[in-house]
């Protein structure tokens, strides 16, 4: 198909070539029943060659339209994989903030019952503390009355 183009083209050039030269004017001398022929066979060999440009013209932009559609989709593919992945990422970031809130208040909640602790240990020693004074002292005042019991008890062997 191209190359019947092709062929009348350069079949015409050649009978072109081929012509009588006129002198000093630099014009050819042909047949023009020859060229009239040679147009007509390109004539009808050029709207086939037409209809397969503009064949292959709609197929190329049918790829070109299918490659477009298909780099869309790629494209959008990767935006929803990185959503995804930046929100699989939020909700690790989310974890690790509660987690660490957790943590800060577990490590509050042992500082409050430690301080607890130490409190009720404190109250109980001061208790202690409290009813061995009160138990020194009623040993101390258990004392002082055997002294003095005693000290009685040898005054009257004295004046006897």
């Amino acid at each position: 198909m191209e190359s019947d183009v092709l062929s009348l083209l350069d079949e015409l050039e050649e009978i072109v070539d081929r012509g009588t030269k006129i002198p000093m004017t630099g014009k050819v001398l042909v047949d023009d029943t020859v060229i009239f022929e040679l147009l007509d066979k390109v004539r009808a060999a050029l709207p086939e060659e037409v209809q397969n440009a503009k064949w292959v013209l709609a197929e190329r932009q049918r790829i070109l339209t299918e490659a477009e559609t298909e780099a869309q989709k790629m494209v959008e593919q990767g935006k929803n994989y990185v959503e995804k992945m930046a929100e699989e990422n939020e909700v690790v970031k989310q974890a690790q903030g509660y987690a660490e809130d957790i943590a800060r208040q577990a490590q509050a909640f042992a500082r409050e019952v430690k301080v607890g602790a130490i409190q009720y240990a404190d109250e109980l020693l001061q208790k202690a503390e409290v009813s061995l004074y009160d138990t020194i002292q009623a040993l101390h005042r258990n004392r002082e009355e055997l002294q003095s019991v005693k000290e009685e008890r040898r005054k009257p062997a004295a004046n006897e």
